[in-house]
């Protein structure tokens, strides 16, 4: 009896595993399903090679790894990562960098550290309609290719962005990776026609060289080893579901098996090989602001590095754009880069170079700081009061529960009803009171899941009214829906029309034949909005020679500054500019003194301009500068002075004015005013190139018209 169950037991699981196998014979770009299997390493062709370093990501456990070559066992795990969908490919790079791509589609890209086993994110990949099944480097144009299902491209390292070459011409294949040797020529495979192929670095087209020699499936890897002129394959073989390390024949494509690693599956793979001498030009260093810095200012930025050492020349990226090229520098402001914006994370690196290779540098990131006059709040909405039910059969049919629903729904506000409408419209809305301090704009998001019990007929909306009526979004429309919806992220903005209390109402709206609903699930309401430059005043005091401004903003959004402009009764001229705060809810004070006014009446205002472009003009404000209350002569300037200098003097009434220059024996050698003047301060200059170097005096004489008298003289030094 024992006998006869045990023999039934071991037909049973030949056959569980035989159905697994046969559910997977269609190719598959991604993981092998997981199963708890011991992976135990079969070494079955010893190779003679000299030793290398491969390094890899095992899917399975979910770690970075390293494994000598050619053996390719034992692993050695450096440290864990979790890809956001499946690691599909690594290649150590020209500059030494090994780069590792997520499959997305579009995927991402990584680097990888060889030291540490830790994997950092560069960049999203775009450009590519196909996720990156595998990613290598061409020593011989020194340019990287990706490869998706049928499509080629190559791709920068530095930003994601891919460009496509073309498509490999082979119907219905699914190219799994690549690898390139050092004349440039590409080599592949195909998990449906288990084949080898070259490809055309040109054109993308492949070309077959010969079968593999066994089933290949899943995620895997390939890398050329440029010591030995070698190809390495990472490979699954789904005929015996296990991965393996073998070598293929690059004028064949056959391959041979190496050493069989059990349940694991190594898809981002890659050989620590040379392309040719290493490069001594060393990684720049040392940022500022460091990597990952976070609350950094808009203005007055300068990166700093210390560069690597043998470096000649380096080149600057910014977000990916080369920003300086040139001679080593250790600085560079970033106010000429590009404008910064608020809570918004930027990308930099340094690359240096000796003139015969380049080291590219680690991309390094920081993250600006949060708009400081962002006013923010966000609701996490955890019960049913704000919730006003409107229905075509009176309240009584509505029904709420703050609980989940089976399939783990979260407990957030959550909405039933009953009985269901049939041939009837209704209504959920919710009410938001909010305080706005003047005309603003107003940003808004939220999320919704709608569960049915039966696929409805008729049309679901969600939208957004304003002070009771007034229609801002239709957010989301959708007819005879056949799914549940969410949960889903809407948002919007709109304009608040005035100060004080308002109110925004969240709808969801049904009309239609049947509604089957069994629950809304509606939270997280996000509302924000940012207060433009108030002013809150705007004063002139006129004195004499100057008029004083002063203007007070309460809040400032993107000042770039204000244009100080004056009028004497003509048109407006600009006559400073000074620089406002930007973006800030602090009081800030500014002051400037017109010094080149007369007696008279003036009129000023402000032009204030936003970063952008925009301005506006502030209210008018009139002044009047008056006359001096005495008459007055002040001492030239500059003194000694050579030829030139100038003389102001004051006249507190309209006056015939005389001013004229003696020499020390008391001649006449100058008349420089000799007429009738206004009221108020005047300014001469005095041109002595014709005289002699030595004391002289000037001297004023003023009849007001008043009966006044004023008369003063002052010495003056001449040096030639």
């Amino acid at each position: 009896m024992k006998k006869s169950f045990l023999l039934f037991f071991t037909l049973m699981l030949a056959f569980a595993w035989c159905n697994i196998f046969a559910q997977e014979e269609s190719a598959s770009n991604g993981a092998v399903p997981y199963m708890k299997v011991e992976k135990i390493h079969t070494i079955v062709t010893q190779l003679e090679n000299p030793a290398s370093i491969a390094y890899g990501f095992e899917s399975q456990a979910g770690v970075t790894l390293s494994m000598p070559i050619p053996a390719g066992t034992p692993f050695t795990n450096l440290g864990t990562f979790t890809a956001p969908t499946f690691a599909s490919s690594m290649t150590k790079g020209g500059d030494g960098v090994y780069y590792l791509t997520d499959n997305g589609p579009p995927g991402a890209l990584y680097s990888f550290d060889p030291g540490t086993g830790a994997v950092t994110f560069i960049a999203s990949l775009s450009g590519n309609s196909e996720g990156p099944n595998g990613i290598a480097f061409n020593p011989a144009d020194n340019m990287y290719y990706m490869i998706g299902s049928t499509a080629f491209y190559s791709v920068d390292v530095g930003t994601g962005a891919a460009t496509l070459i073309g498509n490999t011409g082979v119907s219905g294949a699914l190219f799994i990776d690549l690898c390139f040797d050092a004349a440039g020529v590409c080599y592949s495979y195909d998990l449906v026609t288990d084949a080898a192929y070259t490809i055309d670095p040109t054109t993308g087209v492949a070309t077959q060289l010969g079968p593999l020699g066994f089933d290949a499936n899943f995620g895997q890897g390939m890398s050329y080893d440029m010591e030995t002129s070698t190809i390495y394959l990472s490979a699954f073989n789904n005929g015996t579901f296990t991965g393996q390390l073998r070598t293929m024949d690059p004028g064949t494509g056959s391959t041979t098996l190496i050493t069989d690693w059990g349940l694991a599956q190594v898809a981002p793979f890659a050989l620590d090989t040379q392309y040719g001498p290493p490069c001594p030009v060393g990684q720049a260093s040392n940022p500022t602001p460091a990597n990952g810095a976070t609350d950094i200012p808009l203005t007055g930025n300068t990166a700093m590095w210390t560069n690597g050492a043998n470096a000649t020349s380096i080149e600057v990226f910014f977000n990916g754009a080369s920003v300086y090229s040139g001679a080593p520098i250790t600085s560079l402001s970033l106010a000429g880069v590009e404008p910064l914006e608020y809570s918004t994370t930027y990308t930099w690196k340094v690359n240096g170079s000796d003139g015969n290779c380049t080291t590219s540098g680690s991309t390094w990131s920081f993250t600006t700081m949060a708009d400081p006059n962002l006013t923010e709040y966000c609701e996490e909405f955890n019960d049913l009061t704000n919730w006003t039910p409107i229905g075509p059969l009176g309240l009584t049919n509505w029904s709420a529960a703050n609980t989940s629903t089976a399939g783990g729904t979260p407990p957030e506000l959550l909405m039933n009803w009953t009985p269901s409408f049939t041939g009837v419209s209704a209504v959920r809305s919710a009410v938001i009171p909010i305080t706005f301090p003047g005309s603003v704009e107003v940003n808004y998001s939220f999320r919704f899941f709608l569960d049915w019990y039966a696929d409805p007929s008729g049309v679901v909306t969600v939208g957004v009214t304003y002070d009771g009526g007034t229609t801002v979004d239709n957010l989301y429309t959708l007819t005879d829906p056949t799914a549940n919806v969410g949960p889903l992220v809407v948002s919007g903005s709109f304009t608040a029309p005035a100060a004080g209390t308002n109110t925004m109402q969240v709808e969801i709206s049904y009309n239609g034949y049947s509604f089957n609903i069994d629950a809304i699930t509606w939270d997280d309401m996000c509302i924000g909005y940012i207060i433009p430059v108030e002013l809150t005043s705007f004063t002139a005091t006129g004195n004499f020679g100057s008029v004083d401004l002063q203007w007070i903003t309460a809040t400032e959004k993107n000042n770039q500054g204000f244009e100080v402009q004056r009028s004497n009764g003509e048109e407006f001229e600009t006559i400073a500019f000074v620089e406002g705060f930007g973006t800030t809810t602090e009081t800030q004070v500014y002051t400037y003194s017109d010094k080149s006014v007369e007696v008279g009446d003036y009129t000023y205002r402000l032009k204030q301009i936003d970063f952008d472009g925009t301005f506006t003009y502030s209210s008018e404000v009139e002044v009047d500068v008056p006359a001096p209350s005495v008459f007055a002569l002040d001492q030239n300037y500059p003194n000694p002075f050579n030829p030139s200098t100038k003389i102001n003097f004051q006249l507190k009434v309209d006056s015939k004015v005389s001013l004229k220059i003696f020499d020390v024996l008391g001649q006449e050698v100058a008349t420089l005013v000799n007429t009738n003047l206004v009221a108020g301060g005047h300014s001469i200059n005095f041109n002595a190139s014709a005289l002699n170097s030595g004391v002289y005096l000037y001297r004023i004489e003023a009849t007001g018209i008043d009966g006044s008298n004023f008369i003063d003289a002052k010495k003056m030094i001449l040096t030639k």
